[in-house]
């Protein structure tokens, strides 16, 4: 379906062509004539599927077909997990408005007060913003969430994970019962977000689930690569990320301290290379992603910081150096590559570290991953074809022994 059967404003299509933007995804097909109906709406899609687009463009579709404009409050407020996310979705709604006389803004964490009070105060269409801050500008009193009509909780999954849900009950307290509700997430597990969703929506609410909740998308192959030790998966990291195909790539890790190693690793490649970690201050952290954007690093080594909500649309490969423990990060993960539906690839570096991990995620997301091999560079180990968790040795006890009782002495 292209972008010219959805109704919208020209404004829209002619942006959204600019940007390469021409036939709309899965969700977006589903999500976009619904939301501009009016609905309250749950919708559940993989990583990578388009979820961001599939709200904005019914929202400012919404506002364009608005005559009446008040100016000092927000009639849209979307609420992200984390800033990076808030200001990537950010960066899709301004390209999408560049042609209308809508504003939008970001109140995060990590910016000075005042300058988000003045972006407050002038007044804006769509409010995109992190939940713990714009409590703090409700307590402040510089918040006005009276006129808002739609309210958007992206990635609303990894929200409660975070425990920002007594914060989203009360951000959505302080808006009008009679606004449009919308709720995105990579996954209903647990049922936590569906029971959010029955407090929050409608009964007139729809529900949309566009793929399993435990999948990987269909135009991402993942592939495993066995590994004999350190050496051996440095050896194989550089076959894969010297190849020509790649565009862009993240490379995941499991700590901060490995983020420098590896960085250091593949600069010695010649490859422009920098990483990605929580403890980096935030302006650093956004200047390292505007030079992932632009296209002056080929690679980001990065933690689980950057499995979530970082929408660099050239992004091809991951490479999953260590695998995480639990299989929803490791989704997470593989869909940073192929966005919107183009071709990505997933590759895993796996040693005996990492057997039960691997086992962990196939289980979880219900198929075997293929395992490749870098010619001349097989591994001399195979792995197990069911590999179980040790149980713990009982250990000895400390106590002391009863001595033994001695035999009485046999009379002669």
């Amino acid at each position: 379906m292209s972008f010219l059967d959805l109704q919208l404003d020209l404004e829209l299509l002619q942006t959204l062509a600019e940007n390469g933007f021409t036939d709309a995804t899965d969700i977006q097909k589903q999500a976009v004539p619904a939301i501009m109906e009016g609905v309250d709406l749950l919708a559940c899609a993989a990583t990578g599927s388009g979820k961001t687009l599939a709200f904005v463009l019914p929202a400012i579709q919404h506002l364009l077909d608005q005559q009446d404009r008040p100016l000092d409050a927000p009639r849209v407020v979307i609420l992200s997990p984390t800033r990076e996310l808030a200001l990537q979705t950010l960066h899709v709604i301004e390209k999408q408005i560049a042609l209308t006389d809508l504003r939008a803004s970001l109140i995060v964490g990590g910016v000075p007060y005042g300058m988000q009070e003045k972006d407050l105060s002038e007044g804006l269409d769509i409010l995109v913003a992190t939940p713990g801050r714009l409590l703090e500008m409700d307590d402040k009193g510089w918040l006005d969430l009276s006129v808002t009509q739609m309210l958007i909780i992206d990635e609303a999954d990894r929200m409660l994970d975070m425990g920002f849900i007594g914060d989203i009950r009360r951000i959505a307290g302080l808006t009008p019962i009679s606004r449009q509700t919308l709720m995105f997430s990579a996954t209903l597990e647990g049922g936590q977000v569906e029971a959010l969703a029955q407090d929050l929506l409608n009964k007139e609410s729809r529900s949309l689930t566009l793929a399993s909740p435990r999948g990987v998308a269909g135009h991402i192959k993942q592939s495993v690569y066995l590994t004999d030790n350190d050496d051996h998966k440095q050896a194989v990291l550089k076959a894969l990320i010297t190849r020509k195909d790649i565009k862009q790539a993240i490379v995941f890790v499991a700590s901060r301290r490995q983020v420098d190693t590896w960085v250091t690793y593949i600069r010695s490649l010649g490859i422009m290379c920098d990483g990605l970690h929580g403890e980096l201050p935030q302006g650093e952290r956004t200047t390292r992603l505007k030079r992932m954007r632009r296209g002056r690093l080929k690679v980001m080594v990065a933690t689980d910081v950057a499995a979530r909500g970082l929408d660099l649309l050239d992004i091809t490969h991951v490479v999953n150096l260590h695998l995480p423990r639990r299989g929803d990060i490791y989704l997470h993960r593989a869909g940073r590559s192929g966005r919107d539906g183009s071709q990505g690839y997933a590759w895993s570096l796996v040693d005996s570290n990492d057997w039960l991990n691997l086992n962990r995620i196939e289980r979880y997301i219900g198929e075997k991953i293929s395992q490749e091999t870098c010619p001349g560079l097989e591994p001399k180990r195979a792995m197990p074809k069911e590999v179980k968790k040790s149980k713990p040795k009982k250990k000895k006890s400390t106590a002391a022994k009863k001595p033994a009782k001695s035999k009485p002495k046999k009379k002669r």
